[in-house]
């Protein structure tokens, strides 16, 4: 296996790890509804809640790891994902819950610029893409693993040992890369400048930057509420149990892990580079969906759930490595890690947000219809804002 291969696979590992327990919580979130005697709405918080770390850390923890480095920066994201979902384990309310899981969110805004910086270095400009996509499956694939195997944990020995057994496949995570990541060897970017505010303004005055991660904002937002909602959906509307409605949760994300790599090899080599289309067929896509779940009840079929949330887990999940190489292309090399962290503070507030938004629609109309509407509309604008942003290559 030569080091490029290693590295990438390294890192595409210590994402899967780090999100199967985060995203596995909504597959098993009826379990910790009835523990903690929670309503709807707030049973459908957890992911939202969860990315408040990121949406607070990713800015600033994209700056530090171009100024210090990957290595530390990756063991760190791991250890504090790992140490809050452990305490989260152990609670007992709802508010220790959650203010437990920003805490654990906190590392995964550490962890997500820095790995995208690092697979970026790895990779050669034809395929940079396809290879951010690539690292970019370890979410859904861990969101699917969390999907298939929580519930089982949970259901046999509850669900806070299943959280802590999440815990402990982190920290094997971040002893590997303590072992195994190294920069490349013919790596030299250009220094950054004193205090790094050369290269945090550079960010922040960009307007394309600016536009694409609020369109990533809304973006993430969709995703975010069919991860939350899909398995409550389908309890409460179509009428499924538990393991029925959480296997449909798995095979959407089993769906954007397909997506992801799918994405990137269409920007790379079918869009010749250019990242703004795929986008647009990500949301398009997404928006069909959302609509047709919102005619979806108790008559639907096994097979045409199953179709629409893997469709859905394709082209609603899989446009993100496209999205994170596309910001570190705009800032270029020295930026790239900062410019990644802006589209993931925004995303995770669109993440945090759009649940939010989305449970308390559905409680104050006591019904799906006008959130889904909500959310598909909202996707439309996002379509929009990606249509303004000045596409351009950048050499890395």
């Amino acid at each position: 296996m030569s080091p490029r291969v290693r590295i990438i696979v390294l890192i595409m590992v210590a994402q899967t790890v780090t999100n199967v327990g985060p995203l596995g919580v909504p597959a098993i979130a009826s379990l910790i509804r009835t523990d903690l005697g929670l309503t709807l709405a707030q049973a459908g918080s957890f992911l939202s809640m969860y990315y408040i770390g990121p949406s607070l850390i990713s800015l600033p923890a994209g700056t530090l790891v171009d100024r210090w480095g990957v290595k530390r920066m990756l063991v760190l994201g791991q250890v504090l994902t790992a140490v809050g979902l452990l305490a989260a384990s152990t609670a007992h309310s709802y508010t220790t819950f959650i203010l437990l899981l920003v805490a654990a969110g906190f590392g995964y805004g550490v962890l997500n610029p820095t790995s995208t910086k690092a697979v970026m270095a790895w990779s050669p400009p034809a395929h940079r893409a396809t290879l951010v996509g690539f690292k970019q499956v370890g979410l859904p694939l861990g969101g699917m693993l969390g999907a298939a195997l929580l519930p089982i944990f949970a259901l046999a020995l509850g669900w806070r040992t299943a959280l802590m057994a999440s815990a402990g496949l982190i920290a094997a995570g971040a002893v590997a890369c303590v072992l195994v990541y190294h920069d490349p060897p013919d790596l030299a970017l250009p220094a950054a400048a004193p205090g790094g505010r050369g290269v945090v303004m550079s960010v922040l005055m960009s307007r394309d930057l600016w536009l694409l991660s609020l369109a990533a904002g809304v973006f993430a937002a969709m995703q975010t509420v069919w991860m939350s909602y899909l398995v409550l959906y389908l309890q409460g509307v179509v009428g499924l149990t538990l393991l029925a409605a959480s296997r449909f949760l798995a095979l959407a994300q089993f769906g954007g892990m397909a997506g992801r790599v799918l994405f990137g090899m269409l920007s790379d080599r079918l869009f010749g580079g250019q990242r703004r289309m795929p986008l647009v067929l990500a949301g398009v896509g997404s928006t069909a969906c959302t609509l047709i779940i919102l005619a979806t009840d108790a008559g639907a079929s096994t097979p045409a759930l199953a179709a629409l949330t893997f469709v859905f887990g394709v082209v609603g999940i899989g446009w993100n490595g496209v999205q994170h190489t596309w910001l570190a292309e705009l800032a270029g090399p020295r930026a790239a890690g900062t410019a990644v962290g802006l589209g993931l503070a925004i995303s995770s507030a669109g993440v945090t947000l759009g649940p939010l938004a989305f449970g308390y629609v559905l409680q104050a109309t006591g019904g799906y219809r006008w959130p889904w509407l909500g959310l598909a509309t909202a996707m439309v604008g996002a379509l929009g804002t990606l249509a303004l942003i000045r596409e351009r290559r950048r050499s890395f």
